[in-house]
């Protein structure tokens, strides 16, 4: 399950998805929580498309 492979691209556009969460909600916990929702359903989805079979992972 914590088997992922580090990617820089998808790093960098996380880092970008969090700085405009910071920038607009300007609250510091409610980007936080935001995050960790977006992170767990990529990885949710991630691990479903290794299940089901569909094709290699692009993480």
């Amino acid at each position: 399950m914590l088997d992922f492979k580090f990617n820089i691209k998808h790093f960098l556009l996380l880092f970008f998805v969090s700085a405009c969460l910071l920038y607009l909600t300007r609250s510091w916990l409610m980007s936080l929580g935001i995050m960790m929702l977006l992170v767990l359903t990529d990885r949710l989805i991630v691990m479903y498309g290794k299940k089901r079979g569909n094709g290699k992972d692009n993480d």
